[in-house]
């Protein structure tokens, strides 16, 4: 049953700490024990000894602890497994659990509605563990951009594997690229519109952004037809156009196979052109 700490704070003022815990499936000391970490006073022991004048006499609800709601769910314990039968998560399954969870509320009803509260609701845990594992929102939320990240970086990777040249190593990674974007880009574009995400991962994303260039103007500079500063311009253009149908596509604002074509007209034009000037033919 979910309660609130002030309708709690009545009842055990109201009848004994015994007949309230009963109510509940709870021992007498189990109630006492989430009042403290509640921070809701308990009558003394010699409270229903006085007479009803001095019952009535009770503290003042003080302000729950921070970090603590004020409303809580009070029922039976559940039965206790053996150590045979018992699992548990580990930290890495927890938080993994916990990304789950976040992604399907930012999904449902967008990153504004992610909180740790309600995550460790929709993960069936308290929200002191979820904290164990994150921090705070952001925390929670950077993990799980950094996650979609790196998913999509994987299936890029293996597409890449496949090509023979330079030029269809750029074409197999575009296509992977929006084909990530539509199925897995609509969370990322989210989480990356939110403030608070793109400054934390601003760094490591341009970063990122530096180690995929670096091999393509190598190439574009070692075959002596193109400076860097043009080899580098050029190839932020294209990638810049990526990043824009990738967008387009996560969105759902066009049909797909219009701006993968659209897209990859543009992306492979721009390589012939460059892998020409770099050869020292005409542009």
């Amino acid at each position: 049953m979910e309660i609130t700490r002030s309708q709690l704070f009545d009842q055990i003022w109201s009848e004994p700490m015994g007949a309230i815990a009963s109510r509940y499936g709870l021992t007498g000391n189990g109630l006492a024990k989430i009042c403290d970490r509640l921070n809701i006073p308990r009558p003394p022991r010699s409270h229903w000894t006085r007479n009803r004048d001095a019952r009535s006499q009770r503290p003042i609800l003080p302000a729950a602890p921070i970090g603590l709601s004020e409303s809580l769910a009070l029922g039976p314990r559940q039965p206790r497994q053996s150590p045979g039968s018992r699992t548990r998560m580990s930290a890495a399954q927890r938080k993994e659990q916990l990304m789950d969870a976040a992604s399907r509320v930012a999904l449902a009803d967008g990153v504004s509605a992610v909180t740790v509260r309600e995550v460790a609701q929709r993960a069936g845990i308290s929200e002191t563990q979820a904290h164990n594992c994150f921090g705070g929102r952001t925390d929670l939320l950077v993990a799980l951009a950094r996650r979609e990240i790196k998913a999509q970086e994987s299936h890029r990777r293996k597409r890449i594997a496949r090509g023979s040249s330079h030029r269809t190593r750029v074409m197999l990674s575009t296509i992977s690229y929006l084909h990530e974007a539509a199925s897995r880009g609509p969370l990322l574009q989210m989480l990356l519109r939110s403030p608070e995400v793109r400054e934390a991962l601003k760094d490591e994303r341009a970063e990122r952004g530096e180690v995929a260039r670096a091999p393509i103007l190598r190439q574009l500079v070692a075959r002596g037809g193109m400076d860097m500063a043009s080899a580098r311009a050029s190839t932020v253009a294209l990638t810049a156009v990526s990043l824009k149908a990738g967008g387009i596509v996560a969105s759902r604002r066009a049909p797909f196979r219009l701006v993968e074509e659209i897209c990859l007209t543009i992306v492979m034009g721009g390589v012939d052109s460059d892998e020409a000037v770099a050869a020292g033919e005409p542009g």
